[in-house]
C-alpha cells in the first residue's frame, strides 16, 4: 500500500523539530495500598502541564523550567494528594504518591461536552468516559469495534454477514446517526461510518468519550443520535517505546509498535499496527466464510508543540488506514472479484487523515483547527461493483473566555467542504459537492450549586437553507456525592443512502426513491442522577438516566413492501427512542475488586398514519458487566466482562418469505482475560512486560447463519443482514505487551 504524500509530509514534519536543553523532569509512581493506580491525573498547580498515569501507575512530566512546583494528584475513588518539589537545571526528580480511598470520584478530564477541558464532575452535560485500560479490560482487539461494547447503552451492529461492515448504535438508534470524532474533529464522513471504523487501533486511544443524544449544536451534521469522541494519546504520557503482539485461535494475528521521540519543546508519538487473518472457516455450515479474510495496515503520527511554560499550543496528527477484506464461498479470492459464477464480496479501503490545531501564545482563548481526509473505496458485492471517493476539508475557529467568575462564553465558526463521487445513481450527473458554513455559540453560568449551559448553532446548506440547532443543559450538585443533570437539544443529518446502507449496494434488490429526501431532524430530552455511597471507604456510584428522542423526516429503509425492492422515503410521521438506564460502579478497595453493572431499557418505534411499529434491529434492552480482581502478591489481574442483548424485531420480509423468526432471542456473551506483569517501567531497567491470555465468548454462543437464501447468492432474494448476535464462537488469544521508559 502506498502512503499518501500528505501523510508522509506530516511524518517528516514531526521529526523536523528544534532542540532545547536544561529543562527538568518530574516522574514517579501513584499507588494505593501497594497497588498501582492507573489513569490518575497528575498536574502542576496553577499551570497547564500534567500527565495521566499509565497502567502500572507511572507518570512523567517533562519540559519544566527550573523552579518550585506543587503537584496535585487526583483519581476516581481516592483522596486528592499534593506535594511540593524544587527542580534544578536539567534535573530529574522522582515523586511517588500513595493515595487514600475516598468516596469522591469524577476526576477524569473530558472535552466533548463543551469543547474545553474540564472534569467530569464539573460538566453540565453527562459524559461517559472509557479509558484505554477499561476498553481492553477483558477483550483483545486490533480495532475500536472489537472493544467498544463495554459502554452501557452502546452496541455494535453487524450490517453484513459476508463482508463484515458494522456500525455503532447508541440507545438503539441506527449507526449513521452516531457522530464519531477523532480528537473532537468530525472527519469520519459517510464512507468512514461504514468502512472506516475498523481503522481505529486501540493502540492510539487514550480514552473514549460518549454523549448520548443529539449534539449538533457543537458538532453539526451526523450528531443526530449521539457522539463518540476518540481522544488519541498524548505524546507527553507515552513510553519511549512500546509494542504489543497477539495471536488468536481463529488464526489471526496483530502487531503494534510505537515510539515517542522528543526534542526540546516538541513531543512525538508514532504508531504502526498490522493485522492479518487469512483463515477460512464455516462453523455455521451455510457455505460461506463466517468472517471475511482481512489484512490491515494502520499508521498514526502525532506531534505536539509546547510553549516555554510547558503548555501545548499546537499539534499535528496524521493517520493512514488500508484494508482488504474478502468474504464468500470456498475458492473465492481477490482474483475473482466481480465473478458471476463464484460468489464473494471484496472490500478495498484506503483512507488518509491529517488534523492540526494551534493556540496563539498571545491569545490563549483562541483556537484554530483544521483537518483534511481522503477516502477511496473499491468494493465488489458479487457482480455489483461499487467505487467511491470522498474528501472532507474542515476548518474551525473558537474563542473561549471567562466573562466573570460565574460566566463563561464560547463562540466559533466552522466551514466544511465535502466532495463525494461514486458509480451509483447518487452521482449520475456528477460529483456531489457541498460547502457547509456554520456559526455557534454557548454560554455557561454557574451560581452556587447550579450550572446552566445554553447554546445555538446555525448551519447553511445550499439545498436546505439555514438549519438551527439549539441546546440547553443544567447541572445541580448539592454535594460531592450527588449530581443531577437535565438537558434538551436538537440534531440534524444529511443522508447519503448509498454509503450508509449496505443493503443498497449488494445488488440483491432494486433501490427506489419515492421523493427527494429531506434532512433528518431530532429533538431530545435527557435527565440523570448520580449518587456516591461511601460504604466505609468502598465507594459505590449509582447512576440513573432517562432519555427521550423524537425524530422527524426519519429515513428508514422499507424491506417489507416487496422482496425485490428497498424503498427509501421520509417517514410520514415520527420515530421515537426512549428509555432508562441504570449504572453501578463499585470499588472494593480492601480486596481489591472493582466491578460495574449497567442495563439500558429502550422503546424504539415509528408512528405513521396512526400505526405504531417497533424499529427493526433495535434491542428492547441491553446490559453490560465487568469485574477486575488484582492478585497483588504475584502481579496478576483477572478481568471479566459480559454483555446482554434483548430481543430485536427482524424485518417482516424474512419472516413472511423465508420463515425466519420474527424476534431474535435474548442472548449474552462472556469474556475472561488474565494479565501478568513482569517488571515495571519505573524499575531500574525502565522495562515493563505484560503477558495476557483471553477467552472470548466463553460459552460458544452463536446466532447461526446471517444469510438468507445462501444457496442462490446471485438470486434476487439473497441477503446478508439477518444479523442479531455473535457469528464467531469461542476464541482464545495469547499476547504480550512491552513498554520501555
Amino acid at each position: 500500500m502506498d502512503l499518501p504524500r500528505s501523510f508522509c509530509t506530516a511524518l517528516v514534519l514531526l521529526l523536523l523539530v528544534p532542540v532545547a536543553y536544561g529543562q527538568a523532569t518530574i516522574e514517579g509512581n501513584v499507588t494505593s495500598n501497594s497497588a498501582s493506580v492507573p489513569a490518575a491525573n497528575v498536574r502542576i498547580l496553577d499551570g497547564t502541564q500534567g500527565a495521566a498515569t499509565r497502567s502500572d501507575g507511572s507518570y512523567r512530566i517533562a519540559g519544566l523550567e527550573p523552579g518550585t512546583y506543587t503537584l496535585i494528584v487526583s483519581a476516581m475513588g481516592f483522596e486528592t494528594a499534593r506535594e511540593t518539589v524544587t527542580l534544578g537545571f536539567g534535573e530529574t526528580v522522582r515523586v511517588d504518591f500513595s493515595l487514600a480511598p475516598t468516596v469522591i470520584r469524577n476526576e477524569e478530564v473530558v472535552v466533548t461536552a463543551t469543547m474545553r477541558e474540564r472534569y467530569v464532575k464539573d460538566s453540565p452535560v453527562k459524559v461517559d468516559v472509557m479509558t484505554a485500560e477499561r476498553l481492553q479490560r477483558a477483550q483483545t482487539g486490533s480495532n475500536l469495534m472489537d472493544v467498544i461494547g463495554n459502554v452501557n447503552g452502546l452496541t455494535t451492529q453487524l450490517n453484513c454477514g459476508v463482508c463484515g461492515t458494522n456500525a455503532i448504535r447508541i440507545n438503539g438508534v441506527e449507526g449513521p446517526n452516531t457522530a464519531v470524532l477523532i480528537d473532537g474533529m468530525p472527519v469520519m464522513g459517510a464512507l468512514a461510518s461504514v468502512y472506516g471504523l475498523n481503522g481505529i487501533s486501540p493502540a492510539i486511544i487514550d480514552q473514549v468519550e460518549v454523549i448520548k443524544g443529539p449534539q449538533s449544536t457543537l458538532y453539526g451534521t451526523q450528531a443526530l443520535g449521539g457522539v463518540v469522541n476518540i481522544i488519541t494519546k498524548d505524546p507527553e504520557n507515552t513510553p519511549s517505546f512500546s509494542g504489543e503482539v497477539y495471536a488468536r485461535s481463529t488464526a489471526e494475528g496483530s502487531i503494534d509498535l510505537a515510539v515517542s521521540p522528543s526534542a526540546g519543546r516538541v513531543k512525538g508519538f508514532l504508531s504502526a499496527t498490522a493485522f492479518q487473518m487469512e483463515n477460512y472457516f464455516d462453523d455455521n455450515n451455510d457455505g460461506f466464510a463466517d468472517v471475511p479474510k482481512r489484512s490491515r495496515l494502520g499508521l498514526f503520527g502525532k506531534g505536539t508543540l509546547e510553549n516555554r511554560r510547558g503548555a501545548v499550543i499546537g499539534n499535528v496528527a496524521a493517520k493512514f488506514y488500508g484494508e482488504n477484506r474478502t468474504g464468500g464461498v470456498p475458492g473465492y479470492s481477490d482474483a475473482l472479484r466481480g465473478s458471476d459464477r463464484i460468489y464473494g464480496e471484496s472490500i478495498y479501503t484506503r483512507r488518509g487523515e491529517v488534523m492540526a490545531n494551534y493556540t496563539p501564545p498571545s491569545v490563549e482563548a483562541l483556537r484554530v483547527e483544521g483537518a483534511f481526509t481522503y477516502h477511496d473505496q473499491d468494493s465488489y458485492y458479487g457482480t455489483e461493483h461499487y467505487v467511491a471517493q470522498q474528501t472532507i476539508s474542515f476548518g474551525q475557529v473558537t474563542y473561549a473566555a471567562p466573562m466573570s467568575e460565574t460566566v463563561d462564553l464560547l463562540a466559533g465558526s466552522t466551514v466544511r467542504y465535502e466532495t463525494y463521487n461514486d458509480n451509483t445513481p447518487a452521482t449520475s450527473s456528477g460529483a456531489d459537492r457541498r460547502v457547509v458554513p456554520g456559526v455557534f455559540g454557548q454560554a455557561e453560568v454557574g451560581v452556587g450549586d447550579v450550572t446552566v449551559l445554553g447554546g445555538l448553532r446555525v448551519d447553511h446548506h445550499a439545498a436546505h437553507g439555514l438549519i438551527p440547532a439549539p441546546r440547553l443543559s443544567a447541572k445541580y450538585r448539592p454535594s460531592d456525592r450527588t449530581t443531577v443533570r437535565a438537558g434538551t437539544g436538537t440534531g440534524f443529518r444529511i443522508v447519503n443512502v448509498f454509503t450508509e446502507d449496505h443493503a443498497a449496494l449488494t445488488g440483491s434488490r432494486d433501490v427506489v426513491f419515492t421523493e427527494n429526501l429531506k434532512p433528518e431532524r431530532s429533538w431530545s430530552l435527557t435527565g440523570s442522577m448520580e449518587h456516591i455511597f461511601p460504604l466505609r471507604a468502598n465507594p459505590m456510584t449509582v447512576t440513573i438516566d432517562g432519555f427521550y428522542t423524537r425524530f422527524s423526516n426519519k429515513i428508514i429503509p422499507d424491506y417489507d413492501q416487496d422482496p425485490g425492492l428497498i424503498i427509501y422515503e421520509n417517514l410520514d410521521g415520527f420515530s421515537v427512542t426512549r428509555g432508562v438506564s441504570l449504572g453501578i460502579d463499585h470499588n472494593l478497595t480492601a480486596l481489591p475488586i472493582t466491578y460495574n453493572l449497567g442495563v439500558t431499557v429502550t422503546d424504539v418505534y415509528t408512528r405513521e398514519e396512526g400505526s405504531r411499529r417497533a424499529v427493526a434491529y433495535a434491542p428492547d434492552y441491553t446490559g453490560t458487566a465487568g469485574l477486575t480482581y488484582q492478585i497483588r502478591s504475584i502481579g496478576l489481574d483477572i478481568d471479566y466482562a459480559a454483555s446482554l442483548v434483548g430481543p430485536k424485531r427482524m424485518p417482516d420480509v424474512y419472516v413472511q418469505t423465508f420463515g425466519r423468526d420474527r424476534t431474535s432471542p435474548v442472548h449474552s456473551t462472556h469474556d475472561l482475560k488474565l494479565e501478568k506483569a513482569f517488571g515495571s517501567v519505573n524499575s531500574d531497567s525502565g522495562l515493563g512486560i505484560d503477558v495476557f491470555l483471553s477467552v472470548e465468548n466463553i460459552f460458544d454462543y452463536t446466532q447461526g447463519s446471517p444469510l438468507v437464501e445462501a444457496r442462490a447468492p446471485f438470486g434476487p432474494q439473497f441477503d446478508t443482514i439477518y444479523t442479531w448476535g455473535p457469528i464467531v464462537g469461542r476464541t482464545i488469544a495469547l499476547g504480550a505487551r512491552v513498554n520501555l521508559r
